[in-house]
C-alpha cells in the first residue's frame, strides 16, 4: 500500500516546535510504501516500510542531515524510524544508496544518529523494484 507518492517540501522554519529538515527550503520526491499487505502470512518484515526518495534539485540537499529528513517524514506518517528501509534513487543513472541510521547521543530531548549510505544489495533492489514505477512518474 502506498502511504505517500508525490513531492515533500519544507519550508526551513519551523511552526510546530520540532526543528524542521533543514534550515533552509528544499523539496525531494518521495514515497512511502507499506509492503505489510504484499507478504505472505506468517512472513514478516525487519523494515515492513521503504522509503524511496530523489533530490528535486530545488533547495536543500538532505544527505548531510539526514536524521531530519528522516525523523520529519516519521513524524508526518506516523512511522518508526528503525522499520523504514531508507533509499537514495539516483534516477540519471539508475543507482540507489541505502542510509543505515545508527541512535547515538541524547543531547537534552534530542537524540542524535550517525548515518551511513551502502549500496543497495541485490535482495533490496528487487523488493524496491516493483515500487520504483509511480502513477506521477516521479521514479519511472
Amino acid at each position: 500500500m502506498i502511504l505517500f507518492d508525490g513531492i515533500y517540501s519544507w519550508s526551513g522554519k519551523t511552526s510546530s516546535g520540532e526543528r524542521p529538515v533543514s534550515w533552509w527550503p528544499g523539496s525531494y520526491r518521495v514515497k512511502i510504501v507499506d509492503l505489510s499487505d504484499t507478504t505472505p502470512q506468517g512472513v514478516f518484515h525487519m523494515k515492513p516500510y521503504i522509503c524511496l526518495f530523489a533530490d528535486t534539485g530545488k533547495g536543500f540537499n538532505v544527505r548531510n542531515h539526514f536524521q531530519y529528513f528522516a525523523q520529519s517524514l516519521c513524524r508526518e506518517f506516523g512511522l518508526s524510524l528503525n522499520k523504514v528501509l531508507w533509499v537514495e534513487y539516483f534516477p540519471q543513472g539508475r543507482a540507489m544508496d541505502v542510509a543505515i541510521l545508527k541512535e547515538g547521543a541524547l543531547v537534552g530531548k534530542e537524540r542524535l544518529y550517525t548515518v551511513q549510505w551502502r549500496p543497495v544489495h541485490a535482495d533490496e533492489a528487487e523488493l524496491i523494484g516493483p515500487h520504483k514505477g509511480t502513477t506521477n512518474g516521479l521514479f519511472a
